[in-house]
């Protein structure tokens, strides 16, 4: 992907916001408890991450499903954290997701197609660990995906106290 837009505090803690539940908007962290959490969410990114890796070399697809979900989830909850915002339910994980999506898409249609791919499959991945539907193959597709939009959020939303 080309160079990635610079967006900024505000353009992402208002994308944040707007995808938080109804009655959720309000959900401001303090710094000092906003910074922690975010270095916890980043470190439970890094141990999804492994697993889902050690998932997959064990043929665990079911495991590697979910802790893709987990993954994807743990990225925007230290997006949010690092702009002190709280994200605590899924409801409020996917819509602030899809909204960074759609921002990265106004500036490059490619980022925010890959946001949006990223999304869809961590929620495919998630509901297949509990139904077990999905052929491998596509598990590991959707891993795959889902690490790409992983790393590229990371990349766009990263808060200025985390750089």
């Amino acid at each position: 992907m080309a160079t990635h837009p610079n967006f900024t505090e505000q353009q992402v803690e208002a994308a944040i916001r707007a995808g938080l539940r109804e009655g959720r908007r309000q959900v401001n962290l303090p710094p000092a408890e906003a910074e922690e959490k975010a270095a916890t969410y980043r470190s439970n990114l890094a141990h999804y991450l492994q697993h889902v890796q050690t998932s997959l070399d064990a043929g665990d697809y079911l495991q590697a499903a979910e802790k893709s979900w987990g993954s994807y989830a743990q990225t925007v909850k230290a997006i949010g954290a690092g702009h002190q915002l709280s994200i605590a339910h899924h409801a409020s994980v996917v819509g602030a997701g899809g909204r960074l999506a759609a921002l990265a898409g106004t500036v490059n249609p490619l980022s925010g197609s890959v946001l949006s791919n990223g999304l869809s499959a961590a929620l495919s991945l998630h509901q297949h660990f509990y139904e077990n539907y999905l052929p491998d193959v596509t598990v590991i597709d959707y891993v795959e995906n889902v690490g790409i939009a992983v790393d590229l959020m990371q990349d766009l939303f990263a808060s200025e106290a985390s750089d």
